[in-house]
């Protein structure tokens, strides 16, 4: 029986100590290695649950702290570590100082939020890349962020809305290579890094760490990462005549040979191959302004006064801002409950007070251009992941008479497109000059919902770049073209590239003169 009674001490006992550590397990976000030769987490971190102080030692990535149950963790440091994930540290209410003393791979955004008792956070070695512009949120003690070592690409800001009254900048006393913001902190100048054997050594190191990525068998999002990192990195140590610049050089060749994986969406777009006339003859067709529904909806909305009568370059642009002002976008929203007509999607948006997403914006636009005596066309631009990536936009393309082409007109953003001498677009120009780096310009008042300017960096070479390798259209084109309806209805057409995978069109053309072709064609 005391035999009995002690083993069951002992089980007890064993179960009281496991429930005092805490073991820091992969939380799961990722699978794959981002280096070949490192485990991506090793499963046998065992601290005290009361620890005031943790060393953890070099990893590959670590889970959020909140998900391990400290009860009194004052201060962590780092070894080297390849990733950590943005809320490391979220609702941390015990943490007061975080430390790096090894190389830092990549951080995402928000490292630290919620944590009331954080005062420091300092980073001892160099830092390859960083997420953002978001760093900290409502650390009302924080008071010092320090970069001792080098950064390549340091992708942090400073917003008043992050309540953190004490944290008034970032203290660099290292070497940043590029920085999201200059007011923050200065770029580092090749004389100073020149002299400066130090940083050169922390750049070298970096070279050795952003190598294994580019080279890994599948470090997947990383690689993009990092290599965006590297094309940073390169050219500088390249000025400084160091000889790891072509251990880089050749890491990044390979990772560039994989595939698309590393490259921007410009240079996917630019790297597309090219149109070439073939036998599909699609005929398009545009409902007349007496057509009974684009009448109901040009007397309801007096789109006659709306597009004013000058000419009709003016005509276009007033309807395009009458709808981008009336109908805010949402692109979580979907399309209106009902009808998809611009009656409906303008009474469902006041209603509601709510906003539909760009083909809901560019449907009402197609149908105001109509309503007008105006040939327009809703095109639906994707990219060349389509079966995979679910973003794409919807513009509207309406035919310029008087310039004798279509024009680009975006109700999501009332955005316009124009050459170096102001002449207006339409999206195969805009592709055309994207690929070949000719250039282009959109009007100074493009905007998000009045609430975000946009600008040409971000919406063409970034945005529409992706999503112009695969552009759809209505061959019908006419109030309520899907949905609810109770008439015909068109077939959609779509204009790619040879050699495209792209099948979700009753129609596949790879002739873009047919595509564009004028509406006059078939009248």
């Amino acid at each position: 029986m005391n035999k009995y009674i002690l083993l069951f001490s002992c089980v007890l006992a064993f179960f009281a100590a496991v429930a005092e550590n805490v073991v820091l397990k992969s939380p799961g976000y990722l699978e794959n290695r981002i280096r070949d030769d490192y485990e991506l987490f090793p499963d046998s971190l065992v601290f005290p649950r009361d620890a005031e102080a943790i060393d953890i030692p070099d990893i590959g990535m670590l889970g959020r702290f909140s998900d391990y149950g400290f009860t009194n963790l004052k201060k962590v440091t780092f070894g080297n570590v390849d990733y950590l994930p943005g809320g490391l540290f979220w609702n941390d209410s015990t943490i007061e100082e975080i430390e790096f003393n090894g190389l830092v791979g990549h951080f995402d955004c928000s490292l630290a939020l919620n944590c009331p008792n954080l005062r420091k956070i300092v980073f001892h070695g160099p830092v390859s890349s960083t997420g953002g512009p978001s760093f900290v949120y409502n650390c009302p003690q924080l008071d010092s962020v320090i970069f001792e070592s080098t950064v390549v690409n340091f992708g942090l800001g400073m917003f008043p809305d992050q309540l953190c009254p004490e944290f008034k900048n970032y203290t660099n006393r290292g070497a940043f290579l590029e920085v999201y913001d200059d007011s923050i902190t200065p770029k580092a100048t090749i004389e100073e890094l020149k002299n400066n054997p130090k940083r050169i050594s922390e750049l070298e190191r970096l070279v050795a760490w952003q190598a294994e990525v580019l080279t890994a068998k599948d470090s997947k999002w990383m690689r993009a990462c990092e290599y965006q990192s590297a094309r940073i990195l390169l050219p500088v140590l390249e000025e400084l005549g160091s000889e790891k610049a072509s251990v880089l050089k050749s890491a990044m060749e390979y990772a560039w040979s994989l595939g698309d994986d590393v490259k921007n969406n410009l240079e996917i777009l630019k790297a597309s191959p090219e149109y070439k006339p073939d036998n599909v003859k699609p005929v398009f067709t545009y409902a007349q302004p007496s057509d009974s529904l684009l009448r109901l909806s040009r007397e309801r909305f007096n789109l006659d006064s709306i597009a004013g009568s000058g000419d009709d370059i003016s005509r276009i642009k007033n309807l395009l801002y009458w709808v981008h002002d009336n109908i805010e976008h949402n692109g979580s929203n979907g399309l209106a409950p009902g009808p998809w007509n611009l009656r409906n999607t303008y009474d469902s948006s006041k209603r509601d007070s709510c906003g539909y997403n760009c083909r809901a914006l560019a449907i009402c636009l197609t149908e105001a251009l109509l309503a007008e005596g105006i040939p327009a066309r809703y095109i639906t631009c994707q990219s060349k992941k389509w079966s995979t990536d679910n973003d794409c936009h919807v513009i509207c393309v309406a035919w310029s008479k008087s310039l004798g082409k279509w024009i680009w007109v975006d109700p999501t953003f009332a955005a316009y497109v124009m050459d170096e001498n102001g002449q207006l677009l339409h999206p195969g120009e805009v592709r055309y000059r994207l690929q070949n780096d000719l250039p282009l310009f959109i009007n100074e008042d493009a905007n998000w919902n009045h609430r975000s300017k946009q600008d040409k960096e971000y919406y063409l070479d970034e945005y529409m770049a992706k999503n112009l390798y695969i552009m759809s259209a209505n061959t019908l084109n006419q109030a309520e073209p899907e949905g609810e309806t109770s008439h015909p209805k068109g077939k959609f057409i779509a204009l790619v590239p040879l050699d495209s995978d792209f099948t979700n069109a009753h129609i596949i053309t790879t002739d873009e003169d047919c595509f564009w072709q004028a509406p006059e064609q078939n009248d």
